[in-house]
């Protein structure tokens, strides 16, 4: 009799034990993109600060292909969102997230597109766009000549 109470108990705590392991696989992010009156080295440069300044150690660094991205840090609360009846539903949800932005050159001008991949084990998981806007504003201020004048017809440099 007590062997069989051990052998069910020991039956018991391996059937337990059984949950279905799941692993998070990355989206593809939604691009944003901005222009700039710059040389892509320069918006190089100031890419690598705005990451930087705002929290996002660089992961990998393609510079033939202008190509950087972060390593992958916790979403921001405010930042990312489930759609759940057409609604956006922001909170808590334990993801994951990587900044990749690739440098374009065109005519004396680089187009700079990035976007957030993202790593969550809750499904669907969305990017509302205030971070990539975020460091698409860092690298404008970082290029931005320091002796501007501020007027009332606006910014002249």
């Amino acid at each position: 009799m007590r062997k069989t109470i051990i052998l069910l108990f020991f039956l018991l705590l391996s059937v337990g034990c059984n949950k279905v392991y799941r692993t998070a696989k990355p989206s593809q992010p939604h691009l944003y993109k901005q222009t700039f009156s710059a040389t892509p080295n320069d918006i190089y440069y100031a890419l690598r600060w705005a990451l930087r300044a705002n929290g996002y150690p660089i992961a990998e660094e393609d510079l033939q292909n202008g190509v950087i991205k972060s390593r992958f840090v916790p979403v921001k609360a405010t930042s990312h969102y489930l759609n759940i009846f057409d609604r956006q539903d922001y909170g808590i949800n334990g993801g994951y997230h990587q900044l990749e932005a690739k440098l374009i050159p065109q005519n004396g001008k680089t187009e700079v597109q990035i976007g957030s991949r993202i790593q969550s084990i809750v499904s669907r998981l969305r990017s509302n766009g205030s971070e990539e806007e975020l460091i698409l504003g860092k690298i404008g201020d970082y290029l931005r000549n320091p002796n501007v004048q501020l007027t009332n017809l606006g910014i002249q440099e």
